[in-house]
């Protein structure tokens, strides 16, 4: 691998569920399936792998894009997107039902596959091509390079694991058609950031620009604002946001003022995963 890029950079997953109907046919898929298949895939050039399972939807979640099922994180020392990964022995096994239950695509759209009509991307690298999806009906599959670094520690430098539990909220943003990103950015830092860092419920504000280059990824920037907890969270989140100026580019009346799963997509997790795949998982092993 001489000759490749050494290119150290973390990706993020926003893993929605649509329905609970869908929860244990996806969590089925992404453990007895998808990890082992990822794992065989990428363990040369990954040295981190792991799902962050969602907390319970806060109230009001839905408006901020939140991910009902999981974050997954990646770490990368080479670009996955290199042309010259993309011959494999064994495809990926990404049946187009997961794209449903995620909220991909719509049900409709399945069953005119089915019938077929539409696009029938069955064959080839349909993981790769899952991550292009943003079809009418369903919300876009959002992949997130960044950093393996943040690059702006805005609050709460110096915090220790021993400080207490974290309720991290983790989102991306993408600045809507008709806001330039230096609009968008003046945005977020004179009127959105200066709310959450005066907040005594906030302990930590950590920020990085999204590497929007690696997959053309809509998002712009990467954010985790910590809590104590959700009362914390939603104390600041919705209700001292309430009278926030709503920007000339707002897609809904009320802050976090981004399309729910298109410009925005968040999630809350805990600092610790037992789902940290390339270390802890040893197959898909059945309660008896």
């Amino acid at each position: 691998m001489a000759d490749f890029k050494f290119e150290p950079m973390r990706s993020l997953i926003y893993v929605d569920v649509a329905k609970e109907d869908y929860r244990p046919k996806l969590q089925r898929w992404l453990y007895k399936t998808h990890v082992p298949d990822s794992i065989s895939q990428f363990e040369p050039y990954v040295t981190k792998y792991a799902f962050y399972p969602s907390f319970p939807m806060p109230p009001e979640g839905e408006r901020f894009g939140y991910a009902k099922m999981q974050l997954t994180e990646h770490h990368w020392l080479v670009s996955d997107l290199d042309p010259r990964l993309g011959i494999k022995a064994i495809a990926e096994t990404f049946p187009p039902e997961v794209l449903v239950w995620q909220g991909n695509m719509p049900e409709a759209a399945l069953e005119a596959m089915k019938n077929g009509q539409g696009p029938q991307d069955a064959e080839g690298d349909i993981g790769n091509e899952a991550r292009k999806t943003d079809m009418e009906g369903g919300h876009p599959f959002i992949f997130a390079f960044l950093p393996m670094w943040w690059e702006e520690d805005i609050k709460g430098k110096g915090r220790t694991i021993e400080d207490g539990a974290n309720y991290r909220w983790n989102f991306v943003i993408g600045y809507p058609e008709g806001c330039s990103e230096e609009e968008g950015e003046k945005w977020f830092y004179e009127e959105m950031l200066p709310i959450f860092n005066e907040a005594p419920e906030v302990t930590r504000i950590l920020t990085s620009k999204v590497k929007r280059d690696i997959n053309n990824c809509v998002m712009h920037r990467a954010v985790e604002i910590w809590f104590e907890n959700q009362s914390a969270w939603f104390k600041v989140a919705v209700e001292a946001t309430k009278n926030m100026n709503k920007p000339a580019w707002a897609q809904q009346e009320q802050f976090p003022f981004f399309k729910p799963y298109h410009n925005i997509c968040s999630v809350c997790v805990a600092d610790f995963t037992m789902s940290n795949n390339l270390k802890n998982y040893h197959g898909y092993m059945p309660m008896r």
